[in-house]
């Protein structure tokens, strides 16, 4: 009797583990994939301000007359690190959904 009672104690102690496990390693790719939003929303932001301000030079070379505003320097340069930004957001959300693939196997 004493057997039995102890068998089945031990049987669920070892399913009690092995939730314990799955939940541990559930949390921490959770924990991973929002971060990993956490960081594209960052760079998201910076998308967002990086535009108006390409915006803003813009109108104001518009309104002194520029013909090619895409020959001014600053726009110039800020569409490259637009275009870093982008490949860095794209970047975050890959791994994200990297992650979560991997979490539901």
């Amino acid at each position: 009797m004493i057997d039995i009672i102890r068998k089945n104690l031990m049987t669920g102690l070892e399913r009690i583990k092995w939730i314990a496990s799955f939940l541990a390693s559930r949390t921490r790719a959770e924990t991973a994939i929002a971060k990993l939003f956490y960081e594209k929303s960052k760079v998201e932001d910076k998308i967002d301000e990086l535009l108006r301000d390409i915006g803003k030079r813009v109108v104001d070379l518009r309104e002194k007359g520029e013909e090619d505003v895409f020959q001014d320097f600053t726009i110039k340069h800020a569409l490259s690190e637009l275009k870093d930004l982008r490949e860095a957001a794209n970047k975050y959300k890959t791994q994200a959904d990297e992650i979560s693939r991997l979490r539901e196997e």
